[in-house]
């Protein structure tokens, strides 16, 4: 039985992608926003906030994730949680441009297992979570 430890909150606000053309919003948790040097942990749920009418895509670096078809409220407690490794990004794009004035607010909610014997070596030679 794995015994899970929070790494608590993580909110980012939309910027506008500069890649997309209509430039459109995309909010990325990067590893120094992440902030966890376990070798395992995972996003167990996800609490969104977007423009009415609006469905986004979740990718783990350049590796597409999930596609949300409702990115104006939502939340999402997944079955299977979105794992990750120290380093890695997460980005969520939208699809509605960013000339609406509405950004997206994300916010992620993190944790680790203890039991993963990676996870417990890295917090007894001084690792953080």
């Amino acid at each position: 039985m794995s015994t899970f430890v929070s790494l608590g909150p993580r909110v980012q606000k939309g910027v506008a992608a500069p890649t997309n053309a209509p430039q459109n919003w995309q909010v990325i948790f990067d590893p120094a926003t992440i902030n966890c040097t376990m070798p395992y942990f995972e996003v167990s749920h996800i609490s969104v906030m977007g423009a009415q009418g609006s469905s986004f895509t979740i990718y783990i670096d350049a590796q597409e994730w999930e596609n949300v078809q409702n990115g104006y409220i939502n939340s999402w407690d997944p079955v299977v949680p979105i794992p990750l490794h120290p380093g890695q990004y997460l980005y969520m794009y939208w699809s509605n441009p960013d000339t609406d004035g509405n950004p997206p607010t994300v916010t992620i909610w993190m944790r680790y297992d203890q039991d993963i014997i990676a996870n417990r070596r890295t917090l007894t030679t001084g690792g953080t979570p």
